[in-house]
């Protein structure tokens, strides 16, 4: 936001110099990131008057101009059309210098002295005008430079507006932060039109068919306008602050915007149909032809303007080109009205559409504003395009809301700062920013929060605003009281605290997405109808792109993080995610969370090396990364197949078991889904609920001693079926060896020639250790017997 420093010395008189400004405006949270000096690039170019014009004696269009400048009278031969006696002109005298570099000295034209020019907007660098003299609004002080004259020596403050202060994003509002800081008192523009003729409301009418989007709508009617270029002055602020003229009646509804922050909008009435306004929303199907050509569709979700039938005006974007202010238009409807914000965000974001106001309306607009902006918009009007404004205005204001009152106590002020805090003190820095205070119980003082600061909600926001108008810098330094206190973790974060690490120490990256989800996630993960997964909650005003829901898994968002990668041609990443997803629950206000973990890998295990390739991701990094977390955690992981996640492989995926409580699925991704995202890889995922994975942790590890004597090993190869999973087999090894048995590690799975069909070869090693002495052969060929046995009475197998 580009402020002028001649135009807040409008509302407050003398202000320290612009550097010293800015400085202070940052230090109060009022962040200014650039000042620039701009003026006129010119030299010795004063005010004249106009007082005598007489044809050029040799013709050829030319007349004879007598200027007075404050002295002697000036001749100056001129070409221009537009000029008249009496008008005041800018004077270009003998030895002036204009951009570029042109000098300007007495000289003859056609047997004529010309002691200096007069001269237009192009030719002193303020404008595209080439057409005739710039014409000066008079009267102004003879003689005197034109820059001090027009105030074209100025100082632009680039100020970075935050969110939540969409009330500096005018000159007033930063003109009372300025009287705050300085003690300066401000002075408001006038503002009140002369009105005449037939009463508003037999003239037009307003109404809004959607309050909630819509809560106060304010129009004025100005009959007999002029239209035609705008005064010097006001097209001169305007290029200034960044935007371009257009007309008299335009630019009056732009200046008004960057004076008071309030966007307004100004219709053709005689154009507006039964010249009745209807806020409503958008009907399927219809369009509108906006401001700058382009035809928009409009949906249901947007809030248009519409006159009898139809739209007129995307509300608090953009204005429509049927009703526009044209050259021949007489009367006006001008709009002023407060929008909801998160309402003209989507709509601005679905069009593709931004503009000064909808910057505005999105950060939220004063919401007692728009009446005050509408007489301040007529007046300017009166005063530059002329026309009758009809007495009265039509202020529908459906959604009214009581001030906010908020409690500040001096004292809890003074801990929080860590320096006393005087009532006198305090209650003139909030009168400034426009606070109405009155004496509370105690050391307290009530507040009624002013309308336009809707970030002010709270005691600690009202701490705040006394701290930087004082001066962050100012608040004495002291040793905090009381003894520090050093959080602790609870026993879940703890163990969430290691699960991330050691999934870091795994070669994994942690993303964190946003907790929404698109329905079509639903259909591109293979989520039959009426799979749990489906049972979402629904947001009930989403921020836009299409994501409506809150997730009820994490996959979908980190498939969507392997693909970004992808397309960057990042083509090998391992990602995890530990957030809460959300379910909902009959009869209640608030959905289930539940914290869960899921992981993505898809590409190399590691970099390009010389020794070879490290080879690509697949099920078993998958499942050996949980492996390894169920070891760390002390809780020993099973992996049965059957898992019946439609989107991963049918054929290579597992439910991951804890405690006997299937917890989570791990596999490779189905094709059919990798297809519809478009992806090119092969990525892996698993997903586990943590909350109940680390229900089952022991609250205390488990460890052994580390061995004094030698294990002994040995091996059993067993016949089994082929779909008898391995876990089974291991499991038995493991309850018939008892205490002895350390470890039973598979290491040879063989089907092929010489196995009948339907088996599989399934080898075990098993290591025995004693804790207390070296096993004899003949105690771990007994142990191993009873193994054998259990594998033939239990599994049915042959020993191989």
């Amino acid at each position: 936001m580009r402020i002028s420093y001649a135009w807040l010395r409008e509302f407050l008189g003398e202000l320290p110099p612009p550097a010293e400004l800015a400085n202070r405006l940052t230090m109060a949270g009022i962040e200014v990131e650039a000042s620039e000096a701009v003026g006129g690039a010119f030299s010795q170019v004063v005010v004249g008057r106009i007082e005598a014009i007489a044809p050029h004696p040799a013709g050829d269009r030319l007349t004879v101009c007598r200027v007075t400048v404050g002295r002697e009278p000036l001749t100056i031969v001129c070409g221009a059309r537009n000029v008249r006696e009496g008008d005041w002109v800018p004077v270009a005298l003998p030895g002036a210098t204009l951009p570029g570099g042109r000098r300007i000295e007495a000289v003859s034209v056609q047997g004529q002295l010309s002691q200096g020019m007069l001269c237009s907007e192009r030719e002193l660098g303020l404008g595209p005008d080439a057409e005739g003299i710039l014409i000066l609004p008079g009267p102004l002080p003879l003689g005197r430079p034109l820059q001090a004259a027009l105030s074209l020596d100025d100082h632009l403050l680039e100020v970075a507006v935050t969110p939540n202060r969409g009330d500096c994003l005018s000159h007033l509002r930063v003109a009372r932060e300025v009287a705050a800081l300085t003690g300066r008192r401000l002075t408001l523009p006038r503002r009140a039109p002369r009105e005449s003729g037939e009463a508003v409301g037999r003239v037009a009418a307003v109404q809004i068919a959607d309050p909630d989007l819509c809560p106060r709508y304010v129009a004025r009617v100005i009959r007999g306008v002029r239209i035609g270029p705008s005064p010097f002055w006001l097209r001169r602020r305007l290029e200034a602050c960044g935007l371009r003229p257009i007309n008299n009646v335009v630019d009056a509804t732009n200046y008004v915007m960057l004076e008071v922050g309030q966007p307004l909008h100004a219709f053709d009435l005689s154009l507006l149909k039964e010249r009745r306004i209807v806020v409503r929303r958008a009907r399927a199907g219809e369009h509108l032809i906006t401001l700058d050509g382009v035809s928009r569709p409009l949906d249901p979700a947007m809030l248009v303007i519409a006159d009898a039938a139809d739209p007129v005006a995307v509300a608090g974007v953009m204005g429509g080109a049927a009703t526009e202010v044209r050259p021949m238009t007489t009367d006006l409807l001008l709009e002023s009205a407060t929008f909801d914000p998160l309402g003209v965000r989507r709509t601005a974001r679905a069009l593709g559409l931004s503009s000064e106001a909808s910057y505005r309306f999105e950060r939220g607009v004063d919401p007692e504003g728009p009446a005050a902006a509408a007489d301040r918009v007529s007046r300017l009007i009166q005063e530059t395009a002329g026309g009758a404004v009809a007495p009265g205005l039509l202020d529908v204001h459906p959604g009214r809301s009581a001030p906010r009152r908020l409690t500040l106590r001096l004292t809890r002020a003074a801990a929080v700062l860590g320096a006393p805090v005087e009532e006198a003190a305090a209650t003139g820095i909030l009168r400034g920013l426009g606070f109405a205070v009155r004496r509370g119980r105690g050391k307290a003082l009530g507040l009624t929060v002013p309308s336009w600061r809707s970030d002010v909600t709270r005691e600690i926001d009202c701490i705040e605003e006394i701290a930087r108008v004082q001066g962050f810098e100012k608040i004495p330094a002291t040793l905090p009281g009381g003894r520090a206190v050093v959080p602790r973790h609870l026993p879940a974060q703890q163990l969430e605290g290691l699960v991330r690490r050691l999934l870091v120490a795994a070669g994994y990256q942690e993303t964190v997405n946003l907790s929404f989800t698109r329905e079509e996630a639903f259909d591109t993960f293979a989520l039959p109808p009426g799979h749990p997964l489906r049972e979402a909650v629904r947001i009930r005003n989403p921020l836009g792109g299409g994501e409506t829901l809150l997730r009820t898994f994490l996959l979908p968002a980190l498939l969507q993080d392997l693909l970004t990668n992808e397309r960057r041609g990042i083509r090998s990443a391992w990602l995890f995610e530990i957030a809460n997803v959300y379910h909902p629950v009959p009869g209640e206000r608030l959905p289930r969370e539940v914290g869960r973990l899921a992981g993505a890998a898809m590409g190399a295990r590691g970099p390009v090396h010389w020794s070879g390739e490290a080879g690509r991701a697949d099920f078993f990094d998958a499942k050996g990364t949980l492996e390894v977390l169920g070891r760390v955690l002390g809780l020993p992981l099973e992996f049965r197949g059957g898992g019946e996640a439609p989107y991963l492989h049918p054929g290579r995926q597992v439910a991951v078991v804890a405690g006997g409580e299937a917890v989570g699925v791990v596999g490779e991704v189905h094709p059919e889904v990798r297809a519809r995202l478009g992806l090119a890889g092969v990525p892996v995922a698993f997903e586990v609920d943590l909350d109940r994975l680390l229900a089952h942790a022991p609250p205390v590890a488990q460890v052994r001693p580390l061995p004094r004597f030698p294990a002994v090993s040995r091996d059993v190869a067993v016949l089994v079926a082929a779909d008898l999973p391995a876990a089974r087999v291991r499991a038995v090894i493991e309850a018939a060896g008892g205490d002895w048995v350390e470890a039973v590690t598979l290491f040879d799975l063989y089907e092929g020639e010489g196995i009948p069909a339907g088996h599989r070869s399934l080898a075990f090693s098993v290591a025995y250790r004693a804790p207390d002495r070296t096993l004899t052969d003949a105690e771990v060929n007994a142990a191993h017997a009873v193994i054998l046995a259990r594998l033939q009475a239990e599994l049915g197998a042959t020993i191989r």
